[in-house]
């Protein structure tokens, strides 16, 4: 079965448990539609590839929509913050319920990793030019970075950026320091790991 199967099916079997029996990451629910949905654009920027000048503007909105939803996949990995609902005394036995929740978040991270790796190795071919595609992907990696900063420090959406762009703007330079930054390259060694990762397991299988 082909990845992109793998993950549309999982993606669909996890949004029906989170809507159907999820009673307490009720977070979950909106941020695994977030996570997908770049897959999906990913899957479909080939198609708006510009064959013709007057093609390029459709191709510019369409990126840039996609550049500015791609970090929602990234943020999964943030949630997992929220296991701290829960105790997990050994002491006191077996929670059956603890480790229902923390099956189905860690799921749901794997399932967003697994998006954005699919994506990165679909970006590996988007030009004929692979020097660019992989400056492409660094580039992602550190937009997903910032935009989880963005998102999880500042409580700032990714729409604000079109109702009120020059706030925003100044409000994430002037948020920019030390810890911010090491924040942001921490994720992108931690993409580049999962990337490198990705692609020993791709050589293994066609070796």
């Amino acid at each position: 079965m082909k990845a992109r199967y793998i993950a549309r099916i999982t993606f669909v079997l996890l949004m029906i448990i989170s809507i159907c029996f999820n009673s307490v990451f009720k977070f979950l629910t909106l941020n695994l539609f977030l996570a997908y949905i770049p897959f999906e654009l990913c899957l479909l920027l080939k198609l708006f590839k510009p064959k013709r000048n007057i093609e390029w503007p459709l191709f510019i909105i369409f990126m840039l929509v996609f550049l500015f939803m791609v970090p929602n996949t990234l943020y999964m990995v943030t949630d997992l913050i929220h296991l701290k609902q829960f105790n997990f005394n050994f002491y006191q036995g077996l929670e059956i319920q603890e480790w229902v929740y923390f099956t189905f978040l860690i799921i749901s991270v794997l399932l967003a990793l697994y998006l954005l790796t699919i994506m990165y190795l679909e970006l590996e071919h988007f030009t004929h030019n692979l020097l660019m595609n992989k400056l492409l992907i660094l580039v992602i990696m550190f937009l997903n970075g910032l935009g989880i900063f963005i998102g999880r420090f500042l409580r700032l959406h990714s729409v604000y950026l079109i109702n009120e762009p020059l706030p925003i703007i100044q409000k994430v330079l002037t948020s920019l320091n030390f810890e911010s930054i090491s924040f942001i390259l921490l994720l992108v060694i931690l993409q580049i790991i999962i990337y490198a990762f990705a692609k020993g397991v791709r050589s293994v299988n066609e070796s």
